[in-house]
C-alpha cells in the first residue's frame, strides 16, 4: 500500500505545487525503510481562485519542473487524515492543519522544521519511528509565532527573482528531507 505526503501552503498556487513536484521527482522509484512507495499531493488552506503565477511556472521550469497544468485545490480534513506526512510552508499553515485535524500533530511539520529536526537523527527502522524521533520534545507553543526559521516566503506576484529564490529553497529543502528521511532507492 502506498503512503502519501501532503504539501500545504496558502492558495496552492506557488510553494506547495512546486514542493510537491520536487518531492514527486525525488521520491520516484524510492521506497521507505518498510518497502513502501510514496505519492505526493498538495493543497491550500484558502479557497483563493487565481491563475498560477507565471513567474512561478517559469522558475519551476528552469529546474525541469512542469506545473503549468496544476489546478489549485482547497485542503480538506480528509486530505490530512489520508496523509502519512504533512509538510507545510509556514507555521500558520501548520496551525491550520492541526486546528482542523488535531490528531495530525505528530505527522505535520513545516518543511524547514522537519529538515532541522531530521538532521541529527539516526536511521529509523520505520516511518513511525522516524516521525516520533523528529517530533521528540516538540511543543506546540514553540510554533505559535511566524518565524524565518520555519517559514518559506510566499513569492506570489513578487516577480521572477522571488520565485527563483523560492524554487531554489524548496529544491534544497525537499532534497534534504528525502536524504535525511527513511527513504532508499527502489531495489
Amino acid at each position: 500500500m502506498e503512503r502519501r505526503v501532503l504539501v500545504v501552503c496558502t492558495a496552492n498556487l506557488c510553494r506547495s505545487p512546486v514542493a510537491a513536484a520536487l518531492l514527486t521527482r525525488q521520491l520516484a522509484g524510492a521506497v521507505d525503510v518498510e518497502g513502501r512507495s510514496w505519492s505526493v499531493a498538495s493543497a491550500g488552506t484558502t479557497a483563493h481562485r487565481a491563475e498560477l503565477d507565471p513567474d512561478t511556472v517559469a522558475a519551476a521550469a528552469s529546474l525541469g519542473i512542469e506545473i503549468g497544468d496544476h489546478r489549485s485545490r482547497v485542503l480538506s480534513p480528509a486530505d490530512v487524515e489520508a496523509a502519512d506526512l504533512v509538510l507545510t510552508m509556514t507555521r500558520e499553515h501548520l496551525r491550520h492543519v492541526v486546528a482542523s485535524v488535531p490528531t495530525a500533530w505528530p505527522k505535520t511539520f513545516t518543511l524547514r522544521e522537519l529538515v532541522r529536526r531530521a538532521g541529527p537523527l539516526a536511521p529509523a527502522a520505520s516511518m513511525a519511528a522516524w516521525l516520533a524521533a523528529a517530533g521528540a520534545e516538540r511543543r506546540t507553543a514553540d510554533l505559535m509565532q511566524a518565524s524565518a526559521d520555519d517559514d518559506v516566503t510566499d513569492p506570489y506576484r513578487r516577480g521572477l527573482a522571488a520565485n527563483e529564490a523560492m524554487v531554489h529553497e524548496l529544491s534544497v529543502l525537499t532534497a534534504d528531507v528525502v536524504r535525511l528521511g527513511p527513504w532508499r532507492p527502489h531495489a
